[in-house]
């Protein structure tokens, strides 16, 4: 079974590498794709609400947002009101949207039958849980790159997804232009800890410990679910005004995302 289970992961890790690399060469990022597979795919002939494409791509309202800003200005998706709710907005793809998505899924269903012949998707039953564990890990092989920068240094070329996680907007770091995709305060260690850590070397064993049981709350488990998720499609950048890196937050919160 667990050999079965294997190949069948692998599989699926390889499809989803090959997916994201046919989705580059069609001029999208792998985000991208999934935003108009998700609006396209929508039931509803109206389009799917921001809600709903977020439920879809298992993300937070205000990443879906970003995202939405961005295909938007790409000519990707467009939006409009809702005819009985002018409150309620509803995406669209547009003719450019539409041609690359359809490109594309043309290519993934070819792909897909091919995989259907090889991979063991019948017989895999239940499996029950063992020795108190209560839910999945994350699997190291799954998160592409996890690395953490000072939000002062130039950015990179890359694909990577960078994302401020500092509770404190960076001292002397212009609001507008920031070199930063996301700002997650929400995952920074609480007021308390950080005073009471105050980068002291010898209080980080115990810093680390107390963060770790601070991001086991729903909140920031919720937090770190998306980074997870954005690891996993786009590979990602945990970006901190701290100085010393290695007695940073952002060091243990980048062995939470990785399951370390």
């Amino acid at each position: 079974m667990y050999a079965r289970l294997l190949v069948l992961r692998t599989g699926l890790r390889h499809f989803q590498r090959w997916s994201e690399q046919q989705a580059k060469a069609a001029g999208l990022t792998p985000a991208q794709h999934q935003l108009l597979l998700a609006i396209r795919g929508h039931t509803d002939p109206r389009g799917p609400t921001v809600g709903e494409v977020a439920d879809y791509l298992l993300l937070r309202h205000h990443s879906v947002v970003g995202l939405i800003d961005r295909a938007d200005e790409a000519g990707l998706v467009q939006r409009s009101r809702d005819a009985m709710d002018q409150r309620v907005v509803r995406l669209h793809l547009t003719d450019e949207g539409a041609e690359r998505l359809e490109g594309l899924s043309a290519q993934h269903l070819e792909e897909l039958e091919r995989l259907a012949t090889q991979l063991p998707w019948e017989g895999l039953g239940p499996v029950q849980a063992t020795h108190g564990f209560s839910g999945p890990a994350p699997s190291k092989a799954a998160v592409r790159h996890v690395d953490v920068v000072n939000v002062y240094e130039a950015p990179e070329p890359g694909s990577a997804v960078r994302v401020l996680v500092d509770r404190l907007w960076p001292r002397g770091l212009p609001r507008s232009g920031a070199s930063f995709d996301q700002w997650m305060k929400d995952v920074a260690p609480s007021a308390d800890l950080r005073k009471w850590y105050g980068h002291r070397s010898g209080r980080f064993p115990e810093f680390s410990e107390r963060y770790r049981a601070e991001l086991a709350q729903p909140s920031a488990r919720e937090c770190v679910g998306e980074l997870r998720h954005l690891a996993e499609d786009a590979g990602l950048l945990l970006l901190t005004a701290t100085k010393d890196l290695a007695l940073s937050h952002a060091i243990v919160l980048n062995e939470v995302i990785m399951g370390e």
